[in-house]
């Protein structure tokens, strides 16, 4: 329903609750008319508060950081998919991470939405910037301590911690993991859910739920930074 027709609908609701009020003489005729009036947007909406508990239930469950078998310590992880192959995800664990994490590795290139196919393997590292302390002409305006050059991997190691991001749809909504294995064993991964009623259609949006709730002060905006956490050394 068009959030316009519903917001309108939901204004009539107090003008015929007092019109109910006026026009009929006693109190059984009063509550008869209240209740039938009332009954429509009950069955409406009651799939919103279906929604919303739901929603709570799973968050309560599954929702952010679980660990499934406490990792071992390492200072080298890939990222593997083209949901994660991108120089943010790959340059921003290093500079966050270092010299905790050494080196990442990644599918060569931006995620451009296509599939990657026929792109390396890439190794990031770390290195001093022989240009640190120079001007730039964009932000941050200065050059940085170091910089993140990679080089290509022939055959890449098969023993590294992947992480690596899995989208499936539930009902009302979505499920996205981010989990963190290691030979075909998953040790932790955290979970984001989504949730949404049509009832109401906005112009570009639903009534929507989301866990964890990314607005909060102490949130983690990136859903593979607390399992890159765990490996750190």
């Amino acid at each position: 329903m068009s959030w316009v027709l519903f917001w309108f609908l939901a204004t009539l609701h107090p003008v015929a609750f007092v019109l109910i009020a006026w026009y009929c003489e006693t109190w059984p005729r009063r509550l008869l008319w209240w209740t039938l009036l009332a009954i429509p947007a009950v069955l409406y909406c009651w799939d919103y508060y279906a929604i919303q508990r739901e929603h709570a239930q799973m968050c309560a469950a599954e929702g952010g950081l679980r660990v499934l078998i406490q990792p071992e310590k390492a200072d080298r992880v890939r990222f593997v998919g083209v949901e994660l192959r991108n120089l943010g995800a790959a340059q921003g664990t290093l500079r966050r991470n270092y010299p905790g994490i050494q080196a990442v590795e990644a599918l060569k290139g931006e995620y451009d939405g296509t599939d990657g196919k026929g792109q390396p393997y890439v190794v990031y590292t770390v290195a001093p910037n022989p240009k640190a302390g120079q001007p730039m002409a964009k932000d941050p305006w200065k050059e940085p301590e170091r910089i993140y050059p990679f080089s290509i991997l022939a055959a890449p190691d098969p023993t590294l911690y992947e992480i690596s991001a899995h989208e499936t749809k539930i009902a009302h909504g979505t499920r996205k993991e981010t989990r963190l294995s290691k030979e075909g064993k998953v040790y932790a991964k955290y979970t984001e859910l989504v949730h949404w009623w049509t009832g109401i259609q906005y112009p570009d949006a639903l009534p929507t739920w989301r866990c964890p709730d990314l607005r909060a002060a102490d949130a983690v905006i990136l859903p593979y930074e607390p399992l890159i956490k765990l490996i750190l050394k």
